[in-house]
């Protein structure tokens, strides 16, 4: 079941030309070089999954200093692994003062930019969301603002059939999806999440390997 409001799924990876070569292999489909996250150590590609909804290959970035960053826990792992989701949201100021109500939180709103290699510059706002408990279970919300988004340029081919999350204590974590404004009902069991995609050479899925991380993307 796709939330209606999914954005992007990451797929991490400790070198991005090969998670670009491995996506091609399983896929048939070889995804674009966005660009690079200043100051979080990553670097990404990405390919689409559908209109509004594209993969996000994250890898550390070797021109920067990863040290204490994104990129530094990205690079640490030992297999690709899917390890977060990012869903969209509005008005991310004015939800982050509401949190407190539904017992979660956030330090506010973090813009954020890069340039993709055609030149083109994206800018938008990301909103991370704690107090739950979850890890990146739980996602962490996104207002591309003024941006083109990135899947009407990412290469078209894949399609998203079917995306799951895993977690202990399924109802509680439902509810934390409900205050958010997602509908999306998680499976009892070990933390992880789940994506089957379909592209030329058929289905494949990419899934959590090794835990999700225990804090939500954006904090």
């Amino acid at each position: 079941m796709r939330p209606d409001r999914l954005d992007h799924l990451i797929w991490a990876v400790a070198n991005l030309e090969e998670g670009i070569d491995r996506l091609e292999a399983l896929s048939g489909v070889r995804a674009a070089v966005g660009g690079r996250h200043p100051g979080f150590g990553t670097r990404n590609a990405l390919a689409g999954l559908g209109p509004g909804l594209y993969l996000e290959i994250l890898a550390p970035d070797p021109l920067q200093d990863r040290t204490g960053t994104l990129g530094a826990l990205v690079e640490a792992l030992p297999v690709p692994s899917l390890i977060g989701w990012c869903a969209q949201g509005r008005n991310l100021a004015r939800l982050a003062a509401e949190l407190p109500g539904a017992g979660l939180s956030s330090p506010g709103p973090v813009a954020m930019a890069r340039t993709r290699p055609d030149g083109v510059h994206l800018a938008w706002t990301i909103l991370g969301i704690a107090g739950h408990g979850f890890g990146a279970l739980v996602p962490f919300l996104i207002d591309w603002r003024e941006s083109p988004h990135p899947s009407l340029s990412a290469p078209a081919g894949l399609s998203l059939v079917d995306f799951t999350v895993t977690g202990p204590d399924a109802p509680r974590l439902e509810w934390t999806l409900a205050a958010l404004g997602l509908t999306l009902r998680p499976r009892g069991g070990t933390a992880g999440l789940s994506a089957v995609i379909e592209g030329p050479r058929g289905r494949f899925a990419l899934e959590t390997v090794g835990g999700v991380p225990d804090r939500t993307f954006g904090l």
